[in-house]
């Protein structure tokens, strides 16, 4: 992939909507554990007929009749329409029930915030991507940023390839909301960081080769051209 074709991948970033959106929010809401089901919650007929609807809903989800006995069977079975939720949102991503992923996903983050509270809000801002809210992406990006601290990344933390997503993220942002300076200033911050060539570095560079793109090469591109 040459530069121009790499320059327009990081331009429709932000539209890539089935794969940005609530991915994340998919993985993260996995920690979601059924407690004590079956000593308090309905009992396992009920639980296995939600289970048989979600299975046959998943692999047709625009299939409104399927979609809404799987709504009905799920009411009966609260603790696993929450185990499932973020699922479910992501697959109605590829439908036209936006609205209703976005809630979804916002519910399974929600609970599980307190446990993972940067992971979830790097979630939530997908979800504002999502709808096109970029400005609001931004702050909420760049208030993430600080929240982190650089910490984040020089003390190789748990958090450490999620803090050089955000700051890829601000970046993208900053170009999509066509702010020179501050796309200038992101590039430049990001691109310190990756002459660290860390572990975290390593494994954001691996991503892009998969994608035949030479982030360290873009990066330095679009600095020239924002210079």
């Amino acid at each position: 992939m040459d530069l121009a074709q790499a320059q327009n991948w990081f331009i429709n970033l932000s539209e890539r909507k089935k794969q940005i959106a609530v991915s994340i929010a998919s993985v993260i809401a996995g920690v979601v554990i059924l407690i004590a089901y079956f000593q308090a919650g309905p009992n396992a007929l009920k639980y296995a007929e939600a289970e048989d609807t979600f299975s046959k809903w998943i692999v047709a989800p625009p299939d409104e009749a399927l979609y809404q006995n799987m709504l009905d069977a799920m009411r009966h079975v609260p603790a696993l329409h929450k185990k499932y939720e973020s699922a479910i949102a992501q697959k109605l991503i590829n439908t036209d029930k936006l609205d209703e992923a976005i809630v979804m996903a916002n519910r399974s983050l929600v609970r599980v915030k307190e446990e993972v509270p940067f992971h979830a809000t790097y979630a939530m801002t997908s979800l504002l991507i999502e709808q096109g809210k970029y400005q609001e992406a931004l702050e909420k990006a760049v208030a993430l940023k600080e929240q982190m601290g650089s910490a984040y990344f020089t003390q190789q933390k748990g958090g450490a390839l999620l803090y050089v997503h955000n700051l890829l993220r601000i970046a993208c942002l900053q170009q999509q909301l066509h702010n020179r300076p501050g796309e200038k200033a992101a590039w430049e911050e990001l691109s310190a960081l990756l002459a660290t060539k860390s572990r975290s570095v390593q494994r954001l560079l691996g991503n892009f080769s998969d994608k035949q793109i030479n982030l360290s090469q873009y990066i330095a591109e679009r600095i020239k051209n924002l210079s």
